[in-house]
């Protein structure tokens, strides 16, 4: 508390957090097949509306001296929120033709990704080995949308994905969303009762 009035920041993890588990959950039930392709111009909505909580959140991380989680935030705010968002812009509005947009530059995008959060998975590690573990789950559903990109990303014609790569991206981006949820709640009532309420897990590292 009293780190918090000499800081004059309020610890913003939860409202980032929280945008980022419904962003994910939308994506993650796009990607498991539960909704067709035709609704993908609503996800450039839904990606624009939470890159802004991600950006807010990683600034005041910044004010506050937590390197870790204002990178995060602000590298999930931006390079993929928006990142997506614009890429699924161009792709439903702006190609030439239609299947003239090639999604395989994307992978190097989405396994780029996959590369850095590991590497914040580690950084996680310090604080908790449920947050090491979230982290790094989401990394992987990087890796699968690399090479769900890789392969072109297959849509069936009923607009569903037909991939097993991209089905699996999205359960584990909807296992991520629950995540997201548990974590934010945990860190937002141990905050607001001043003691741990959920259970977040012990450091693996010191």
């Amino acid at each position: 508390m009293s780190q918090e009035q000499n800081q004059g920041w309020a610890n913003a993890a939860p409202f980032a957090i929280l945008s980022v588990a419904v962003l994910i959950a939308c994506l993650g039930g796009f990607r498991a097949g539960f909704i067709p392709a035709s609704s993908a111009p609503l996800m450039v909505g839904v990606l624009i509306s939470c890159f802004l909580p991600q950006l807010i959140g990683g600034i005041i991380a910044f004010k506050r001296g937590e390197v870790l989680l204002g990178t995060i935030c602000g590298l999930f705010g931006t390079t993929i929120t928006l990142g997506a968002a614009f890429t699924l812009w161009i792709q439903i509005f702006a190609a030439p033709a239609p299947g003239a947009f090639t999604p395989q530059i994307m992978a190097f995008f989405w396994i780029t990704l996959f590369i850095i959060t590991e590497i914040f998975a580690i950084g996680f590690g310090r604080m908790s080995w449920f947050l090491m573990l979230g982290i790094a789950e989401v990394g992987v559903v990087f890796l699968l949308e690399g090479i769900y990109s890789y392969q072109g990303a297959p849509i069936g014609p009923n607009g569903y994905i037909i991939s097993g790569l991209g089905h699996l991206a999205g359960y584990l981006e909807l296992l991520f969303g629950l995540f997201c949820i548990y974590s934010a709640g945990g860190i937002l009532l141990a905050e607001h009762f001043q003691r741990p309420v959920l259970p977040l897990g012990k450091p693996v590292f010191k």
